[in-house]
């Protein structure tokens, strides 16, 4: 198998290595978002997954305990969880984003209430409170040393500065490579598809840092082998997409995704940790100021701005607004974010209200037809 054959391999089974990871004695922690450390997680010893939902997994047993309103990965991941899917997770770290996500840990606890005998990891809420101020940096600030405190207690010995370092290493290579992706898809013309990009990105966050390394190794190595792609150029901002579908669809039209603002694409790597600073506080400063994500209410501005620059970065001709049904946090950006592309002159357009499992195609194809031959290439 090639290395991006590989990669592709654990996108899909997302659970793959951490499950071999377990067999060898390792334990395993999910948590949910790119808020959390990473690097302390790898530090301390243990295999770091973020957790996915799945459009085809149904929703059955998380229906009998959950309103409606909820985002549709939200009630994936939570009905895997509750269904065994991932009964091999030691930890569950739950943070405080968007409102969904956080109020993923009570729900759990309260599910364990009324159903002991459903088994479930061990659950940490980590609490972060926004918009970014002097302020709550102080509160998020202590909030990750806590964490790095729990992790110690599970692990049984401290995470030294060594073993920080180590890690910040890997995860930093490894956003340096990603970086490397995004460049290929933004080049002109790009060499990488927005459906390759994000089994590449996703599957980062499903193996081992240091092996998902070798692999981008192998494969930008590779470069001049790829084949030039052609037609619209479109950056996609939106909704969490942990999920080929929209991408699939898209690119099925003839055009190309050269970038996304989004936490399953490249805004997970966008943003390194300094290494000169000490690494436990390089490691904060860098999940305080990383790359504003939708829960970042106030100001608006800082994510109309980024999706902006990255757009005009990417060189996109145009933008493609995709919104999940019941995704507040992203409904309130849209506004600002459709305005200062406006005044750029970049076109753009908005589906909004869209369902996890993308079940009838020809409406949304024809909206994205329609606008692609309103971008007039």
């Amino acid at each position: 198998m090639t290395a991006f054959e590989i990669m592709q391999k654990h996108y899909r089974q997302r659970d793959l290595a951490a499950r071999e990871w377990k067999k060898k004695g390792g334990k395993v922690i999910g948590y949910f978002c790119d808020s959390i450390p990473e690097e302390l997680v790898l530090a301390a010893g243990f295999f770091p997954l973020r957790i996915a939902g799945d459009p085809h997994s149904g929703t059955e047993e998380i229906d009998k305990y959950l309103e409606t309103f909820y985002e549709g990965f939200v009630r994936t991941s939570l009905n895997m969880i509750i269904t065994g899917k991932y009964d091999f997770i030691d930890y569950l770290v739950i943070p405080r984003a968007r409102d969904s996500v956080a109020q993923l840990y009570s729900h759990l606890c309260q599910i364990k209430s009324l159903n002991p005998d459903i088994k479930l990891p061990v659950l940490y809420f980590l609490p972060q409170v926004q918009p970014r101020s002097y302020m709550s940096g102080f509160f998020n600030h202590d909030r990750i040393i806590e964490l790095k405190t729990q992790l110690e207690k599970w692990t049984g010995e401290r995470i030294t500065k060594k073993a920080l370092s180590k890690a910040i290493a890997v995860t930093n290579e490894n956003k340096m490579m990603l970086k490397k992706v995004a460049e290929l898809r933004a080049a002109e013309p790009p060499r990488i598809s927005g459906v390759e990009a994000l089994q590449i990105i996703g599957s980062s966050m499903f193996m081992l840092k240091e092996e998902h390394n070798i692999l981008l190794t192998q494969y930008l190595s590779d470069i001049d082998k790829l084949p030039e792609r052609s037609g619209v150029r479109l950056f996609v901002e939106g909704s969490p997409l942990d999920n080929l579908q929209f991408y699939e669809l898209l690119e099925s039209c003839g055009v190309t995704v050269v970038g996304e603002d989004n936490c399953w694409g490249n805004r997970y790597s966008d943003v390194p940790i300094d290494t000169i600073n000490d690494p436990l506080e390089a490691i904060i400063s860098r999940y305080l100021k990383k790359s504003p994500c939708p829960y970042v209410f106030f100001p608006t501005d800082l994510r109309a701005d980024y999706c902006r620059d990255k757009a005009i970065e990417s060189k996109a001709q145009g933008v493609v607004f995709y919104i999940s049904q019941w995704d507040p946090s992203q409904i309130w950006d849209y506004p600002e974010q459709k305005r200062i592309l406006d005044a750029k002159g970049i076109p753009n357009v908005c589906f909004m209200h869209q369902k996890y499992l993308i079940s009838d195609k020809e409406p949304l194809e024809a909206g994205i037809k329609n606008f692609i031959s309103s971008v007039g290439v």
